[in-house]
């Protein structure tokens, strides 16, 4: 007997007959959806793991895991309630246990401090720039002064001059190296975790071309494999390009191969705003095309082998093929992140298929996400991951529904005319963008600060025109670039066709007014509510699952009402803004480091960027002063002038010269008894601040103390 028999059949007890009878017999009613929470709890313990301040222990998730299952199992019979609560908290310890584990195997040195001079090593991966130069990912060898301890695994440089090394070579350079970046804003995108669980422990330039020079091969097979697949990457890159060499070529290439390096600045701008961004990066969208293309393409051929098809089972022998093709897509791909998630999605996807199961279920997208966590823990706090399994699971809860699966031509047995069909083909495409677009847009606003205004319009263009046009020729390409370049180019020139006929889509969608709609960083525990809220209701299946729109509606309502910070400091000094009474970010050098005010910006949901001196009394630029929440507050760019913004200022933010600054410097005399806040040059090792003028006193929030003390801040 199952735990939910035995919880099922216990005998009538108090809380039957209380006020929360109805909820129990609904939660009773609805046991062959409990095992669906087991990804939630397995997500929300590596969730747990990402939110502490100190590494815990190796063996903690071990103990709490093994200690809930056993005590579980102990009382399964005899308190079925306490077990079924004691599973939960195992599924939670094992998502934290697989954290902790992952993060261990995964950790090597990263650079403590800049480093330049001659870096010797093997590179594995190299991405164009369609430039003559590109981005190499490196497995160094020698660092000028470090020694072999303390050598990251991988360093990424980027070369401006040619010719480019190919994977496997051995290249000697000088180079400017540093450790990726602290978030430029507290709660913003930390690039040291990612760069962390890439294995990428330092980020640089080259100064000259590299020189070619021996190495000894590679003593794994992996790496020699990774190394052969990538000069294939290379080979096809150039093939697609020298057959398209404009922008629909890159992007096409980006699509096929994952190399972006060569979209323009322009074009990629444009698919962002336009809501098409997901199509440059290979997804479960593509890797879906590709096998459901494969897929289709061996059923039809068996359908005209009738003998071949009668002895042999043709749905299963498409679905080993289409796992095979997939499997070659990710390997094509580059193995990134992202395309590792969407092969497992879409592999356990035809192996259900391959064992009679339903393909399209809860049950299979919940076991996707535990195995995409157990291999890639980091992937849960990344957007990609969240708005991959936002969409499916949402779009999975629509189609479950009769009335939609009526509409959209899905139930079996159904006959309608062409008409009848044409208008579900079209009722369907336009629910899967609105469900989709729905379901990710939180998540897209939480970690980029903007969603997309016409994001449905320019989806109904480009989704079809990829599916039915740029995927199907470009798939065709690729398998013709084994034989033949020619052939192949004549595909790749077509598909190139049909995505500038995308591009410019995403151009006229992005130069709409209102394409672009800027939202305010809210903060996590909002995104936590919606979450939850949107799992509570497509999970469950009766009534009470309605209750889910309230924690959205709450969630909502604190994503509309967040505490935005008045006055922003980079970590280096060089950049100082603060919030106009309008929204609008005013910077004191508008015109410097744009990455950092565009964050800024993004973080107060507007795209204006503007003058301090429009907003301040600025005296020459170096100093301005103002009045904020009762404060008078004095900013200050280097150290010429601190000693007269200390004199007439309770709040004064100091940032660097490094023209004049040296690090370090003493306190001026005057300000004793102020407010100070400094950064000043290089030779600081804090990260960005940021402060709230609140009326009873500042309120600092720095980038360091949140990020505790982990694997990737040390």
């Amino acid at each position: 007997m199952s735990l939910a028999e035995e919880i099922g059949e216990e005998p009538a007890a108090a809380p039957r007959r209380s006020i929360g009878e109805p909820l129990y017999r609904a939660f009773i009613a609805e046991q062959d959806r409990w095992r669906l929470w087991s990804a939630v709890f397995f997500a929300t313990g590596c969730g747990s793991y990402f939110g502490m301040v100190e590494e815990p222990p190796v063996w903690l998730g071990a103990v709490l895991t093994l200690g809930a299952l056993g005590l579980g199992i102990v009382l399964r019979s005899r308190l079925p309630w306490v077990a079924l609560a004691l599973f939960a908290c195992a599924w939670t310890a094992a998502g934290f246990w697989s954290a902790v584990t992952g993060t261990r195997l995964v950790d090597a040195p990263m650079l403590l401090r800049p480093v330049q001079g001659e870096v010797i090593g093997r590179v594995l991966a190299v991405e164009p720039d369609g430039r003559g130069g590109g981005r190499l990912l490196i497995i160094p060898t020698a660092i000028d002064r470090l020694t072999a301890g303390a050598l990251p695994a991988r360093v990424r440089i980027t070369v401006r001059q040619g010719p480019v090394p190919r994977p496997g070579d051995g290249v000697r350079l000088r180079a400017s190296l540093s450790p990726p970046s602290l978030p430029v804003v507290p709660g913003g995108h930390d690039f040291a975790r990612s760069a962390f669980f890439q294995g990428l422990g330092g980020i640089g330039f080259a100064y000259a071309r590299p020189e070619i020079v021996p190495t000894p091969p590679p003593s794994e097979i992996f790496q020699t494999i990774r190394e052969a697949v990538e000069r294939l990457r290379l080979d096809l890159d150039a093939v697609i390009r020298a057959a398209a060499p404009g922008e629909g070529g890159a992007v096409l290439s980006a699509m096929v191969t994952g190399l972006r390096g060569a979209i323009g600045d322009q074009t990629e701008t444009a698919m962002r705003d336009s809501g098409l961004a997901h199509l440059i990066s290979i997804s479960g969208l593509h890797m879906t095309m590709v096998a459901g293309l494969i897929f289709g393409a061996v059923r039809l051929v068996m359908a005209f082998l009738p003998r071949v098809s009668d002895r042999w089972p043709g749905r299963k022998i498409a679905a080993l093929a289409a796992l095979l093709g997939a499997a070659a897509y990710l390997a094509v791909g580059g193995f990134a992140v992202p395309t590792q998630r969407a092969f497992v999605m879409t592999g356990l996807g035809l192996l259900a298929i391959l064992t009679d199961r339903p393909v399209l279920s809860l049950p299979l997208v919940a076991s996707s996400a535990i195995v995409v966590l157990m291999l890639q823990p980091a992937a849960l706090i990344g957007p990609s991951f969240q708005m991959s399994f936002a969409a499916v699971v949402a779009l999975i809860a629509l189609y479950e529904s009769p009335t939609v699966r009526r509409l959209a031509g899905l139930d079996a047995g159904t006959t309608r005319g062409l008409p009848m069909r044409a208008a579900a083909w079209v009722f369907g495409l336009l629910a899967t963008s609105m469900i989709a677009g729905a379901a990710t847009a939180p998540y897209a606003a939480y970690a980029f600060g903007r969603a997309s205004g016409y994001g449905l319009v320019s989806n109904l263009v480009a989704v079809p025109v990829t599916g039915f046009w740029i995927m199907p020729v470009a798939l065709t390409g690729s398998l013709l670039s084994l034989v033949s370049e020619s052939a192949a180019g004549i595909c790749f020139a077509f598909a190139a066709r049909g995505m500038e006929l995308v591009i410019a889509t995403a151009t006229t969608v992005a130069g709409w007014p209102g394409a672009v709609v800027p939202v305010a960083g809210f903060s996590v525990t909002a995104l936590l509510l919606m979450t939850f809220g949107g799992l509570w209701l497509v999970i469950w299946r009766r009534a009470w699952r309605w209750a889910g729109l309230a924690a959205i509606a709450l969630g909502l309502v604190l994503a509309a009402r967040p505490a935005l910070p008045d006055l922003f400091l980079s970590g280096d000094g060089r950049s100082i803004a603060l919030r106009g009474f309008d929204g609008a970010l005013y910077a004191m050098t508008p015109e410097r480091d744009r990455f950092v005010l565009d964050q800024w910006a993004e973080k107060l949901g507007t795209l204006a960027i503007r003058d301090m001196a429009e907003v301040a009394h600025c005296d020459g630029g170096d100093l301005c002063r103002l009045e904020r929440a009762g404060l008078r507050i004095a900013i200050t760019r280097g150290r010429s002038r601190l000693a007269e913004a200390c004199a007439a200022a309770e709040l004064v933010v100091a940032g660097a010269d490094p023209r004049r600054d040296v690090a370090h410097p003493g306190r001026p005399d005057g300000c004793a008894t102020i407010t100070l806040v400094e950064r000043t040059g290089r030779g600081f090792g804090g990260g960005a601040v940021t402060i709230r003028l609140d009326e009873a006193r500042p309120v600092m929030e720095g980038v360091v103390g949140p990020r505790g003390d982990r694997p990737w801040t040390r």
